[in-house]
């Protein structure tokens, strides 16, 4: 027979029972990883100071504008996005040191938008020692994304789309008959000059004058002078920031107002800025809709951003932060409510033709898919400086089909 204090027991503990079973499961967590109960924790190293801070500083508040956005409707899955950002300079080695807090530390699912060449592989040659992806690499060199890394991701389109957008144009619509070149020596600027030169070859033509220079270069007089004596009718020059306008201040000294195709990085407000006038052309590549134009995604993004960073203007430079982030956040929706590292690469991985909504869809394939398999994008749209803005030339040129 049940006493009463055996009876008071079961009861008791059906009544437990019961209660745990109408608790809801734990809310999943990974903490080494990034991914907390209810906020996901990524990563950037970006150039914050340094001559191209004004880059750097418009991609990280282009990548917090857009996950803002994203939080203020319940974030991710539930989760809001935390950006943690460091200053690297621009210098690999202290993109290294930032990988390292990022990913040591702060414990950070992935890195997203990191700019440059030469600091997104060294970061990576630690990163992906932890398995840790970088989404969104910011860097047109080819080098970046050829061969294919397994957890690098880049945007936007490269230099051997973009440089062979430039000798086209220069020669099929400008009907150029001598193309000179200026480039950083380096694995950004090295590739866009060996993509200028296959690209003349299939025209017929060569270069009449080459000239490189190192990073951070002061002085640019002597290779412009070189360049001037050419009398080239294009000049085809990748340079960035206060070396691009050095270049363009010899020019002037010289008294020679060139026709200049330039890296897409100069299609940025803060880089006309810091050119002021000139009566060179200049013609540059863009990965996106033109800033001034209808689109609704960059007028909304754009009424957004000058609210929040009311000292900064719109460029390209804020939207390649977008870019970035529209692609991390798409990942991590697809990698569902308990998302891991290995499940936002399989994410990506898939991506086919996802609508970025300002400018080309973005593609990412499985390593072995082929060159462009860790590279989103591959169409560019040329534009020209007039006054003070960027005039779009005609749609999107894409010679790679995936």
């Amino acid at each position: 027979m049940m006493t009463l204090h055996s009876r008071r027991t079961l009861i008791a503990a059906a009544a437990c029972a019961l209660a745990a079973g109408a608790l809801p499961a734990a809310a999943f967590e990974n903490k080494d990883e990034g991914v907390l109960e209810k906020e996901i924790v990524l990563g950037s190293s970006q150039p914050l100071s340094g001559t191209l801070a004004y880059m750097g500083k418009a991609v990280d508040e282009g990548m917090r504008t857009y996950f803002d956005m994203v939080n203020e409707k319940g974030g991710v899955n539930g989760r809001k996005i935390k950006l943690i950002t460091y200053d690297d300079e621009l210098k690999p080695a202290k993109s290294v040191a930032n990988a390292k807090l990022l990913i040591e530390r702060d414990n950070v699912l992935a890195m997203v938008g990191n700019i440059g060449h030469a600091t997104n592989v060294s970061a990576y040659e630690y990163s992906s020692t932890k398995k840790v992806p970088t989404i969104g690499a910011l860097s047109i060199s080819d080098l970046t994304s050829t061969p294919p890394r397994e957890l690098l991701y880049v945007l936007p389109s490269p230099q051997s789309t973009e440089t062979a957008a430039y000798i086209d144009y220069a020669v099929g619509t400008l009907k150029a008959k001598k193309v000179a070149m200026l480039y950083q020596n380096d694995g950004w600027g090295k590739p866009a000059y060996d993509n200028a030169v296959k690209q003349l070859e299939k025209h017929g033509m060569k270069l009449v004058e080459a000239q490189s220079f190192e990073r951070f270069a002061t002085d640019l007089t002597s290779q412009v002078f070189k360049l001037k004596q050419a009398e080239p009718d294009v000049v085809v020059v990748y340079a960035l920031g206060q070396e691009a306008v050095q270049f363009f201040r010899s020019a002037e000294k010289l008294g020679w107002k060139p026709t200049v195709f330039g890296a897409g990085g100069l299609n940025d407000p803060k880089f006309v800025e810091l050119l002021g006038k000139t009566q060179s052309k200049l013609y540059v590549a863009s990965y996106y809709d033109a800033i001034e134009g209808d689109n609704p995604a960059i007028q909304s993004f754009f009424a957004r951003y000058t609210k929040t960073y009311p000292k900064s203007a719109p460029s390209s430079n804020a939207l390649m932060g977008y870019s970035a982030a529209a692609v991390a956040v798409e990942a991590l929706q697809r990698a569902g409510n308990e998302p891991s590292r290995a499940k936002v690469v399989a994410a990506l991985d898939g991506l086919k033709d996802f609508d970025q909504k300002i400018g080309p869809k973005i593609t990412f394939q499985p390593l072995n898919a082929g060159p462009y398999s860790r590279r989103g994008q591959t169409g560019v749209a040329l534009m020209e400086l007039k006054g003070d803005k960027f005039a779009p030339l005609g749609g999107y040129i894409d010679p790679v089909k995936r």
